[in-house]
């Protein structure tokens, strides 16, 4: 077993030598550099000198500063690169075979010739063991002064010889080694010593290596670390305590950190800080007794404080430092969090985690460049509270009462008022931090996220604790509270953090209000609620100039028109609901009315986009309205599955009511909801007239009773209305910047003349019930007739409005009387009717062509 531990040690001294291969490799550029660029100002400095006054131009070069070069290339361990003159080719060639040549000579080989002095004192001491050449006593001895000599060889040759390179480090890490090689086998191969005095020796050595470290390198500081934390788990306890480990620990933690402080070394502290953490949770993990809280809660706080202080206050301000502070201080918080996981939520060690909170909380307000410390510490204590076990029993219920109800468990009251406190705590700094600190951005976030997380945190796990009478007042004090901090900082709202912080603080005092009006209303009421938190809202504006609570109002109304389009309020015959059957006259028409007069608040404050939001908003649900109310009057409800004729007519005819009415608005006063309002109206209008008009819900196609009587029926809304509407839509299409559609809609009005023209003839010899196909003498002849009228009248009317489309359009509708009377009259029609047919044809043919003469021509 212990073979493999003298592999042990030495495979991780040769990994220690060639993870800072890298580093060495580094400085040595580091170093060139700095040169390169001493000589690059020497060279500016002599460019820019005042040139002598002499009668004649000297050929002679000016001579190279050639004292500040020789005193650089005295500092520096490599060789000086000028910069001022061309590299040959040969000196290029060759460039590359002299830093080969460097690095075996100066590095790798002193590398490799200490780890062979290592490896030979320690196979001394096993050899020595093995042939029991020595006494143990005498082994030991001798191999402590082999250790203790070439560390004494390495500081001679560093202090005495300056170019030595490498040398030093390499002998006295070979030193090192043996000694902690030699003291191991004392403990483990004779038994010489105690564990206890083992361990002490170990650390000792183990600390001189990170001291030494301070003047011979990195390769020792690596060395010492590995050491140090190697030597717990080569000498273990029998009787554990961690009054006695963690302070083991903490010793090589501050030791780390004296070495590092003036060197650049940031993978030391790193290291430091992760070997200390392994070493914690292990602990946890494994002999950790209840009374080893306190030790382990103090090493942690220890931990995070040094390794954020321990190199100076200026040096924690630059980034690499700040990282090192960041990273202990996170280690500090998983400490402190599997401690209070350990100990099921223990007082004491909910104690320290706070106090570590607390930590976080001064940092963050003494620091401004780390002040979402502030929210870390809040979103880390409600996950580790939420975590909190035996709080309640929770089952999936779709009930009345939600998707889940609870069973409160006997930590339930403890975790309550942890929550509560924590919600307060947390907000009140937010606010304040928000009033008081330089960069109150940060801080304004820590209290609207700290407010809401905690809160429904709360609730969410322990909601049968309370009354929901009792969250809803909850909720409401902490959303005043919030809206109090908005209002005390209103003077700096013109400064744009100041105005982002009171909008996160705004933010948190909606969604609070939300929480509240939940637990206060439901269906259509708290629908109703959340209108009336936009229009509360949009008056703040005017009252707190926050720009955030305008997309607040906004969002609100989004929220409220959601609920009514997607929640079963509009899904579900409620007969509970007042007015019965006609709930959306106030379910979607108050809401329509606040977001209106929310809307125009935002406007007056020049919140123009959150103001187009809500009155798009409250043009929909108003539409929406009408749509409802004549669903229910001509269907019966709201639920009903299926779609009237009459039913979608009117329909048609409100879309085309509407948008007309937003065009005639656009020509007084222009406004993005009014052009695209009455671009989507009519577009929809349209598809609805092809869809269903015409085709799949015509009368003729459905065979379904056509509701009224001969003259005043349905056909009027289906057809006429909405081909007047086209006809008044189109001469102001302009509006819309759509002139070019003006053809299509007039085809498409001229489309449902010709078809309610038809289909009135075909009721009027049909009855309520129409076929297709069905027709008689009679009703074919009042086609040819109707139509041969309605072409005349188009006719007539382009004369006499000027209106060469017109004219067309009668012409269009002859050429189909022509056709008809050509192709079906001339076999379907006997008689008197076919000859009126075709002397009623003649006579109109040639009135038109009179008519054409006497006006157009002319």
């Amino acid at each position: 077993m212990y073979d493999y531990i003298f592999l042990i040690v030495i495979a991780t001294f040769v990994m220690a030598l060639i993870a800072l291969n890298k580093n060495s490799a580094l400085e040595t550029k580091i170093a060139q550099l700095k040169l390169q660029l001493g000589n690059l100002a020497d060279e500016v400095a002599r460019l820019h000198e005042p040139a002598p006054p002499s009668a004649t131009p000297s050929k002679k070069p000016a001579a190279k500063p050639k004292s500040a070069m020789k005193r650089r290339a005295a500092a520096a361990p490599v060789a000086p690169v000028l910069v001022q003159e061309p590299l040959t080719a040969l000196e290029v060639a060759t460039a590359p075979r002299r830093d080969m040549e460097q690095a075996l000579a100066s590095r790798w080989f002193v590398w490799i010739g200490g780890i062979a002095i290592a490896i030979g004192g320690l196979l001394f001491v096993k050899y020595a063991y093995d042939n029991r050449l020595l006494s143990p006593s005498l082994q030991i001895i001798l191999g402590l002064l082999l250790g203790a000599a070439l560390v004494a060889a390495g500081e001679f040759v560093r202090r005495r010889y300056a170019e030595a390179g490498y040398v030093p480090a390499a002998l006295s890490a070979a030193g090192l080694v043996t000694a902690f090689g030699s003291i191991f086998a004392a403990y483990a191969l004779y038994e010489l010593i105690e564990p206890m005095s083992a361990f002490a020796g170990l650390a000792v050595v183990a600390l001189a290596a990170l001291a030494l470290s301070r003047v011979q390198g990195p390769l020792i500081a690596a060395l010492g670390l590995i050491g140090s934390y190697a030597t717990p788990a080569l000498i273990p306890s029998e009787h554990p305590s961690a009054w006695n480990f963690f302070p083991y620990l903490l010793i090589i933690l501050v030791a780390s950190f004296m070495v590092l402080r003036g060197r650049n070394w940031w993978w030391l502290a790193y290291a430091a800080i992760a070997g200390s953490a392994v070493w914690a949770l292990l602990w946890i993990n494994g002999p950790f007794i209840p009374a080893d809280v306190l030790a382990i809660g103090l090493f942690a706080h220890a931990l995070g404080i040094i390794a954020f202080f321990g190199l100076g206050r200026k040096a924690a301000d630059a980034m690499p430092q700040r990282a090192i502070g960041l990273a202990g201080l996170g280690v500090e918080v998983v400490l402190l969090a599997a401690l209070v996981h350990k100990t099921a939520h223990g007082e004491l060690s909910l104690l320290l985690f706070f106090a570590a909170m607390a930590l976080f909380v001064v940092i963050a307000w003494r620091r401004p460049h780390v002040s979402l410390l502030g929210l870390a510490a809040a979103i880390l204590s409600f996950f580790v509270l939420m975590l909190w076990n035996e709080v309640a029993i929770h089952a999936l219920a779709m009930d009345e009462r939600g998707l889940w109800s609870s069973v409160p468990g006997p930590e339930a009251q403890r975790f309550l008022t942890y929550m509560l406190g924590a919600a307060l705590a947390f907000t009140l700094i937010g606010c304040f931090g928000t009033l008081l600190r330089p960069e109150p951005r940060n801080w304004g976030l820590t209290g609207g996220v700290a407010a809401v997380l905690f809160v429904f945190g709360a609730w969410a796990r322990v909601n049968d604790l309370l009354g929901d009478g009792t969250w809803a007042v909850i909720g409401m004090v902490f959303a005043v509270l919030l809206l109090a901090a908005t209002w005390a900082g209103r003077g700096r709202h013109q400064e744009p953090q100041a105005d982002l912080a009171s909008g996160f603080l705004s933010i948190g005092a909606a969604l609070l209000l939300l929480f509240s009006l939940d637990r206060l209303f439901d269906g259509i009421c708290l629908t109703i609620a959340i209108a009336g938190l936009a229009v509360v809202f949009a008056v703040l504006t005017r009252w707190l100039f926050v720009t955030l609570q305008a997309p607040i109002a906004a969002a609100f109304g989004t929220l409220a028109t959601i609920r009514l389009f997607i929640s079963r309020e509009l899904w579900e015959e409620d007969r509970t609901l007042p007015w019965g059957q006609h709930w959306p006259l106030y379910g979607y028409g108050v809401p329509a009315v606040l977001f209106l007069v929310a809307s125009r608040l935002l406007k007056t404050a020049g919140h123009f986009r959150s103001a187009v939001t809500l009155e798009g908003l409250s043009l929909g649900l108003l539409i929406s309205l009408i749509a409802l109310e004549l669903r229910v009057l001509i269907s019966g409800g709201v639920t009903y599955d299926e779609p009237q004729f009459l039913e979608m007519a009117a329909h048609i005819i409100t879309w085309l009511g509407a948008a007309y009415g937003l065009m005639h608005r656009q020509q007084i006063f222009s406004s993005f909801i009014a052009i695209w309002g009455a671009r989507v109206l009519i577009a929809v209008s349209c598809a609805a007239i092809l869809l269903f008009s015409l085709t799949t819900l015509n009368p003729v196609v459905t065979q379904a009773p056509m509701p009224g009587n001969a003259v005043f029926n349905a056909l009027l809304l289906a057809y006429l209305a909405p081909m007047l509407l086209l006809g008044l839509i189109a001469r102001k299409l302009e509006v819309l910047n759509w002139q070019r559609l003006r053809p299509p809609a007039g085809l498409l009005a001229l489309v449902l003349a010709f078809v309610y023209l038809t289909l009135e003839t075909k009721r009027v010899f049909q009855g309520h019930a129409m076929v297709a196909w069905s027709t008689s003498v009679e009703e074919s002849y009042a086609y040819s007739a109707v139509w041969l009228t309605f072409a005349l009248a188009l006719f007539v009317a382009g004369l006499r409005m000027s209106r060469q489309h017109i004219r067309y359009a009668g012409l269009g509708v002859m050429v189909l009387v022509v056709l008809k009377v050509f192709l079906w009259d001339m076999s379907s029609l006997e008689g008197l009717y076919r000859i009126a047919s075709f002397i009623g044809l003649g006579l109109c043919l040639v009135g038109i062509g009179w008519l054409y003469q006497r006006f157009i021509q002319k």
